[in-house]
């Protein structure tokens, strides 16, 4: 059952009938090298060959290529909703509007790609370089029509690349490949058919691949579990995030050397493998941040707390010299209990609270509107799998949720906890494969009546009423023992 199943997947492969009606008069693509992820920005100058062309199909990759972990259309930089298809290679549909014939429109692509860069070698000593080799399966820019002209840059974050693949020269005049620096630049390539078509292909991708180096940590975090718990009473939102971070650079070789890491310190040159800090953006307002592990609180870290237009006004104050006011983020530096070489993983817990009203809005039909953010962004930082747990005050109803992206499950429950009666209403959110472009906020839409507003007081005047008369009930109750 099993192979015909794969069987009847292979033919939806090319299924999709693209008409003939756009030509690409130029492709650019600019591939921006790092450790877990990859940047890659494609801008499209698309010329329409038909009076009513339809929609523009946009391959967001290739056959066997992985699927963009964060992607973006723009169109005269505006973002563009499109249609994702179910076929595969992942194609979009968009709509250009009304194109005239011959009318030539610039469509810009952005992707961000999770983990197509290994380290090579992959063990190395603890003072040694290290290096990555990132891989491609499309030596061209995938398209489902006809290129006039086309180039591919790719920029690594530092000079030094050791090798790179060679292409074919079937469709270039000059040199197939410059390097310049750390930047390589493919082509330009003239005259290119479609490389995905629904007949016969007629463009045969091939494998490339850049073996550079790196002078920064490659950090990824397996998994990150936020809990945003609202408190009305308290006029509160705490945000608490429990991280499982892991070093994925190459692995040491050998064992630790702890006066070789501190020589290093000493002259200023920590080997790029090696994590002794991290910092993570927290808003302007958030307060009284705590930071522990599982042995227990860690002393090392700092915080600096971010500016608000009050403050800075308040700052300025008798200056000759007046900036205008702005929100300025706060700076959480955390510094794990030891550094983290290739490999090695830290387990951690960071939180801190936020004023309410500056998370909290109501409509005018009285509609609370709850802005959370999904998580913290780190750059050049992959969370495989993320989950956000919004814990709403009790007596919260009519619970809706929107995401400024498409997440793998919503789930709708109940948390309880001290002081409970009904318990309180929970959204919990997951995603996989996460960057820093997803670090946007979530919206929830709730009611909460002024009658929720006194169940908490209710129950504490209850729950302490009950033991007053509990104490007199007692009190009258003869405990002494009397002889017959």
């Amino acid at each position: 059952m099993k192979s015909l199943a794969i069987i009847a997947l292979f033919p939806l492969a090319y299924a999709i009938n693209v008409p003939q009606t756009y030509i690409n008069t130029a492709i650019a693509r600019t591939i921006e090298l790092g450790g877990l992820t990859t940047q890659i920005n494609t801008q499209y100058n698309i010329k329409s060959t038909d009076s009513s062309p339809g929609e523009y199909y946009l391959a967001l990759a290739g056959e066997n290529d992985q699927i963009p972990a964060w992607w973006e259309i723009t169109l005269g930089g505006k973002k563009l909703d499109v249609k994702l298809l179910d076929e595969s290679p992942p194609t979009v549909l968009v709509d250009l509007g009304k194109t005239k014939k011959d009318e030539t429109i610039t469509l810009s692509l952005t992707q961000v790609l999770s983990h197509t860069s290994k380290p090579l070698p992959a063990e190395i000593e603890q003072r040694d370089p290290q290096y990555l080799i990132w891989k491609t399966n499309s030596t061209y820019v995938d398209s489902w029509y006809k290129t006039d002209v086309e180039r591919v840059k790719i920029r690594s974050p530092h000079p030094s690349i050791l090798s790179y693949s060679s292409i074919p020269e079937t469709y270039t005049r000059d040199n197939t490949i410059t390097k310049s620096g750390g930047t390589l630049t493919l082509g330009p390539f003239h005259s290119l058919p479609p490389t995905l078509s629904s007949s016969t292909k007629t463009v045969e991708q091939k494998p490339f691949s850049v073996h550079y180096e790196t002078k920064d940590p490659i950090i990824g975090i397996r998994t990150l579990k936020r809990s945003a718990e609202v408190s009305h009473w308290g006029s509160n939102l705490n945000i608490q995030d429990e991280l499982d971070l892991v070093n994925e650079g190459p692995k040491l070789k050998g064992h630790f050397s702890r006066l070789a890491h501190q020589q290093s310190k000493f002259h200023a040159s920590v080997p790029a493998q090696i994590l002794t800090e991290l910092t993570l953006k927290v808003p302007p307002t958030a307060h009284s941040p705590y930071y522990y592990d599982t042995i227990g609180n860690v002393s090392t870290s700092h915080f600096r707390q971010g500016s608000t237009p009050a403050s800075t006004a308040a700052e300025q104050k008798g200056k000759k010299y007046r900036t205008s006011p702005r929100l300025v983020e706060g700076n959480l530096e955390i510094k794990p209990r030891y550094p983290l070489l290739g490999g090695w993983n830290y387990s951690f817990t960071v939180g801190y609270d936020i004023p309410l009203e500056d998370v909290l809005k109501s409509d005018k039909e009285g509609k609370r509107i709850l802005a959370i953010p999904f998580l913290t962004g780190l750059k050049d930082v992959v969370v495989d799998q993320a989950e956000l747990v919004v814990i709403l005050p009790e007596g919260a109803s009519d619970v809706q949720v929107h995401t400024p992206f498409a997440v793998d499950s919503i789930e709708h429950s109940t948390h309880k906890t001290y002081l409970d009666t009904t318990g309180r209403y929970a959204i919990t959110l997951k995603k996989g494969q996460l960057t820093e472009n997803h670090a946007q906020n979530v919206y929830v839409t709730y009611h909460y009546p002024m009658s929720a507003q006194f169940q908490k007081p209710l129950t504490i005047a209850s729950l302490v009423g009950s033991l007053f008369l509990l104490g007199m009930g007692l009190r009258r109750v003869n405990y002494s023992i009397e002889r017959k």
